[in-house]
């Protein structure tokens, strides 16, 4: 099992080994690190630190070489796993929509776009996004890329998986089926009004963590994973949750290809949904993740 790590440059890591790779081609020295995982390729955000003014990433695309794609404000898996939807920057106040392939090839023409906005995935319904984001009147789109036109708003869109949105709520969860426009309401295993929501590559589960900075307001952090079935919307928690962490925000989970749901906590392990337990990785990660890291397996 291998992991890329955010880490300046990249690193590969084998979860069993401990054996550690650089990403040749990728900027290093004291720079921001982000990274994304569209499909099956690892892309990779790096930008020089910053406080106020921060400039636009370096985006590279990793599928044993890394290939660039230019600069970009913010960025989002599109739903072929072939491509990304990046902001553009031409000016302080002028950005651009664009779609990219990760080749580096330009698909179809760009739009305007606000440089606030925050891309966040692509599905066959449409580009979820966050609009005037880190203001009062945040609120969460789900659009037509090529038009702008607004399919579905919500005050926090939680995940946009095929078919499906879920939304969140101060004490419970709404599924809508984009499909009908029907929804129905679930309640949480933990109530709580902004979990990590992070999908299955095929959409068939959605890994939900109610971690939570302050354990019944202490100084305990903790995760608590649970699954979401998205055909019948039931619930099961994974194996040994909830447990306590040092590491709620420089850890990750992230799906395989095999269906494997990975957690980086100090160590790396994955679970497949009706195992019952958790198969360790036998090699510790060493230094703090400037954020959360990408299957590469």
């Amino acid at each position: 099992m291998q992991l890329l790590l955010a880490t300046s440059p990249p690193t590969l890591f084998d979860a069993d080994t401990g054996a550690n790779g650089l990403v040749p081609g990728v900027p290093g020295g004291d720079r921001l690190v982000g990274l994304r995982r569209v499909g099956r390729t690892p892309v990779i955000l790096t930008s020089p630190p910053c406080q106020q003014t921060c400039q636009p990433f370096d985006v590279y695309a990793y599928a044993g070489v890394a290939t660039p794609l230019g600069q970009a404000v913010s960025l989002a898996p599109g739903a072929d796993a072939k491509s990304v939807w990046v902001i553009r920057q031409d000016a302080p106040d002028s950005c651009r929509l664009e779609h990219v392939s990760l080749a580096g090839s330009e698909l179809g023409g760009g739009n305007v776009a606000s440089c606030t906005t925050v891309l966040r995935q692509e599905t066959s319904r449409g580009l979820l996004i966050t609009v005037n984001n880190g203001t009062a009147e945040t609120v969460d789109v789900l659009i037509d890329p090529d038009t702008g036109r607004t399919v579905q708003q919500a005050p926090s869109i939680l995940a946009a998986i095929g078919d499906r949105l879920i939304l969140g709520g101060l004490t419970d969860l709404t599924v809508v089926d984009l499909r009908d426009g029907s929804r129905e309401k679930i309640q949480p295993p933990v109530v709580q009004s902004n979990p990590l929501v992070v999908p299955s590559r095929e959409g068939t589960f959605a890994a939900v963590d109610f971690g939570s900075p302050a354990w019944h307001s202490s100084d305990i952090q903790t995760r608590d994973v649970w699954l979401l079935d998205l055909s019948d919307l039931t619930w099961q928690q994974a194996p040994s949750m909830p447990f306590s962490t040092d590491n709620l925000k420089r850890s990750s989970l992230d799906w395989t290809d095999d269906g494997d749901l990975v957690l980086d906590d100090g160590v790396v392990a994955a679970w497949h949904p009706g195992e019952p337990a958790w198969r360790l990785g036998k090699a510790k990660l060493t230094g703090a993740l400037q954020t959360a890291a990408v299957s590469a397996s």
